[in-house]
C-alpha cells in the first residue's frame, strides 16, 4: 500500500513538472513574438524550479525501488517515470535556450511573421501533454499519435530552415536574425524529440517493447 502512495505522490509531482515545462513553451513562443524581454527572462529565472523537480522525482525513484524492490509493471513504472522527468528538464532547458535567443532578436526588428515556429511550438505543447497523458493512461494509440506528430515538426523545421537559407541569400543584413531563428526552430525540434521519447516509454512501459532504437532507424531511412 505504501509504494502505491509513494507512486501517486510521484506522479502528481510529474504533472506538475509537465506543467511548468508547457508553461515554458507557452512563455518561449510568446516572448518571441512579442519581443518581450522580461517575459523570456522569467523562462530563464523558472527553469530552477523544473530542475528542481527532476531531482525530487529522481529521488523519489531510485528510493521507491531501494525499499520496496517493485517487481514486473511496477518496476517499469517507476524506470520509466525516472526517464521521462529527463526528456521533460530537457525540454525546460530548450525552452530557456529560446528564451536567449529571443532576447537577442529583440534588439531588432523581426525578420518575418513567424508562422512555422508558432505552428512549431503549438505541435509541441500537444506532444507534452499527450505524451505524459499517454504515460499515465497507458495509452499506447495516444503514443502513436504523437510519434506521428514528431514528423509534422520536423517538416516545419526543414520548410523553416529553407525559407531562412532565402533570406541571407538576398540580404547579408538578415544573416545575423536568421541565424538566431534557425536555432530557435532547433530547440523546438529537439523538443519534439523529446516527448516522442516520452511517448515510447509508453509503449515500453505498457507492452515491454523498446521502440526507441526501432523509430529511429525507420527515421534515417527515410
Amino acid at each position: 500500500m505504501k509504494l502505491f502512495q509513494e507512486l501517486e505522490e510521484t506522479k502528481g509531482l510529474v504533472l506538475r513538472m509537465s506543467g511548468l515545462v508547457k508553461e515554458a513553451v507557452d512563455k518561449a513562443i510568446e516572448s518571441l513574438n512579442r519581443q518581450d524581454v522580461n517575459l523570456a527572462e522569467e523562462i530563464i529565472k523558472g527553469d530552477d524550479q523544473i530542475d528542481q523537480l527532476e531531482l525530487e522525482i529522481e529521488r523519489r525513484c531510485i528510493r521507491m525501488i531501494a525499499l520496496y524492490q517493485p517487481e514486473a509493471v511496477d518496476l517499469r513504472l517507476i524506470m520509466g517515470i525516472y526517464k521521462i522527468v529527463s526528456d521533460l528538464e530537457r525540454i525546460g532547458d530548450e525552452a530557456e535556450n529560446i528564451a536567449e535567443r529571443a532576447i537577442l532578436l529583440a534588439q531588432e526588428p523581426p525578420l518575418k511573421p513567424y508562422v512555422n515556429l508558432n505552428l512549431m511550438a503549438a505541435n509541441v505543447k500537444t506532444m507534452i501533454e499527450d505524451s505524459v497523458l499517454s504515460f499515465f493512461q497507458r495509452d499506447t494509440e495516444l503514443a502513436k499519435k504523437v510519434i506521428e506528430r514528431d514528423d509534422m515538426v520536423d517538416e516545419l523545421y526543414h520548410q523553416l530552415q529553407r525559407e531562412l537559407i532565402t533570406y541571407m541569400l538576398e540580404d547579408p543584413r538578415n544573416i545575423k536574425r536568421s541565424i538566431h531563428l534557425s536555432f530557435v526552430a532547433r530547440h523546438f525540434e529537439r523538443m519534439a524529440d523529446h516527448a516522442e521519447n516520452i511517448a515510447e516509454m509508453t509503449i515500453y512501459w505498457s507492452e515491454g517493447e523498446v521502440v526507441k532504437h526501432k523509430h529511429a532507424k525507420e527515421k534515417e531511412m527515410h
